[in-house]
Formats: C-alpha cells, sequence, structure tokens
C-alpha cells in the first residue's frame, strides 16, 4: 500500500512537474513571439517612416525646382525689359508689369528657402528694384543725357558742354563722398581768399559756372529746364545718369546669375540645408 501511495505520488509530482515545465516553455514562446512580434512592428514603423520622409523630400525638391524655374523664367522677362527699354527709355512703364511677376514670382521662393537661396533671390529683388526705380525717376533726363551724346557727336556747342559736364563730375569724382555737401556756393562765399583757390569748391563752382554757359549755348538743343538738370545731375554725381542706369542693370545681371548658380548648387547637394 504504501509502496502504491509513493508511486502514485511520484506519477503526480511527475505531471505536475511536467505541466509546469509545459506552461513555463509556453510563456517564453509567446514572450518571444511578443518581443519578435514588436520587433517586426518597429522595423515596420521606421521603413514606413523613412518612405514618408523619402517621398516628402522628394516632393518638396520638385517643388523648390519648380519655385526656382519660375523665379528665373521672370528675371529672364525682367532681363529683356532691361535690354530692351532702358537704351531708349522711350517707355519705362513695362517694367511695372515685369516687375510684379518677379516680385510674385519670389514669394514662392520665400515660401521653399533655404536661406541661402532665398538670400539670392532677395539681392535680385533689391537689384530689380533700384532698376525700376531709377528708370521711372530718371527716364527723361537719361533721354537728355543721350541726346547731349549724340550731338557731341557732329555739333561743336554740343560736345563743348558734355566736356565742361564731365568736368564737373570730374571734380565731384575727386571729392570724397563724406565731402560731397560742403561743395555748395553758399559755403563758397566766406572762403574766397587766394588759399581757397584750388579747394575742392573753388574748382566745383568755376568749373560748374563753366558747364552752365555751355549747356545754355548749345544752338537751342536743349531747354532751360533740361540745362538745369544736366546741370544739377552733374554737380551732384561723379557719373551721370546713363552711367549709373548702366552700373545698376549690371547689378541685376549679377544677382540673376548668382542666384541660378545657388539654386543650381542647392539642388545638387546630396545633403541640402533644411
Amino acid at each position: 500500500m504504501n509502496a502504491e501511495l509513493i508511486a502514485a505520488g511520484a506519477g503526480l509530482v511527475g505531471v505536475v512537474l511536467g505541466g509546469g515545465v509545459t506552461l513555463a516553455a509556453a510563456h517564453i514562446q509567446r514572450k518571444g513571439s511578443k518581443d519578435q512580434a514588436d520587433a517586426t512592428l518597429r522595423a515596420a514603423v521606421t521603413t514606413a517612416r523613412l518612405q514618408y520622409a523619402g517621398a516628402l523630400e522628394q516632393q518638396n525638391r520638385i517643388a523648390q525646382r519648380t519655385a526656382y524655374v519660375g523665379f528665373i523664367a521672370a528675371t529672364h522677362a525682367f532681363r529683356q525689359a532691361l535690354r530692351r527699354e532702358v537704351p531708349t527709355c522711350a517707355n519705362p512703364d513695362p517694367f511695372r508689369e515685369v516687375y510684379r511677376t518677379l516680385r510674385d514670382a519670389y514669394i514662392a521662393v520665400e515660401l521653399e528657402g533655404p536661406p541661402s537661396v532665398l538670400a539670392a533671390a532677395d539681392a535680385v529683388v533689391g537689384a530689380g528694384f533700384g532698376v525700376t526705380q531709377f528708370v521711372y525717376n530718371d527716364a527723361d533726363l537719361m533721354e537728355t543725357w543721350r541726346t547731349l551724346h549724340v550731338a557731341a557727336q557732329s555739333q561743336q556747342p554740343a560736345a563743348v558742354a558734355l566736356q565742361a559736364l564731365r568736368e564737373v563730375q570730374r571734380v565731384v569724382a575727386e571729392t570724397p563722398p563724406d565731402q560731397r555737401e560742403t561743395l555748395t556756393e553758399t559755403n563758397h562765399q566766406t572762403r574766397r581768399d587766394h588759399h581757397d583757390a584750388q579747394s575742392p569748391a573753388a574748382r566745383w563752382i568755376a568749373a560748374r559756372q563753366q558747364a552752365r554757359q555751355a549747356v545754355y549755348d548749345t544752338g537751342g538743343l536743349l531747354t532751360a529746364d533740361q540745362a538745369e538738370g544736366l546741370l544739377l545731375d552733374a554737380s551732384t554725381f561723379p557719373c551721370n545718369a546713363l552711367e549709373r542706369v548702366a552700373h545698376v542693370s549690371r547689378d541685376f545681371e549679377e544677382a540673376a546669375d548668382a542666384f541660378v548658380q545657388t539654386a543650381r548648387n542647392y539642388l545638387s547637394d546630396t545633403a541640402p540645408e533644411i
């Protein structure tokens, strides 16, 4: 009897132990399956995020390229107006439309960025504004300078007037920018002694007086307003309006070229800035 009980007890213990081992194995297997499932889920999430980031990057690049192409097209339209209208200044109105188009195209670049490309676009718009303002404000003055230049090729009085105006500009150019405001007749009234004879103010007044006489003696080529306009321009700036508009036009051309290069470099960069 005792032997049977012992055998039965041993069998029961064996069953219990066997069941426990089975349950433990099942728990371990289930935990392993969960870990594997979690790892698979994390991998799937990571892959999805990478795929989304890649698709978003591609979409952003397409949007940026589209914005840049639109801005470049606007700069080309502005260039055409610049090369067509500035030499004659017959009609500055086309600049109003092409500059508006340039500003509209800039808004897209402003949205898409990045900072380096936006800075290059800022330079283009700023240069375009300078050209536009110059053409609108000084179209008549440029036309008067052009008339004098053309007449100077065949008419002696016009050639003398042009040379006299250039002498005034030379004095202005030789005077430091921070001292040019002293080139006035009022300032010179108290400085008439011999030692001041070669001062910038004295030379400016002498050259200006000769230029005034010359521009009024061009045989009816210039009206009084035109003559005074040329005299004021020459007395204020070291280069005339035609030369200044050529300078701001070059600024625009250079800024437009720089934008193309900056945009090209950015789109070709395998690790672009954000």
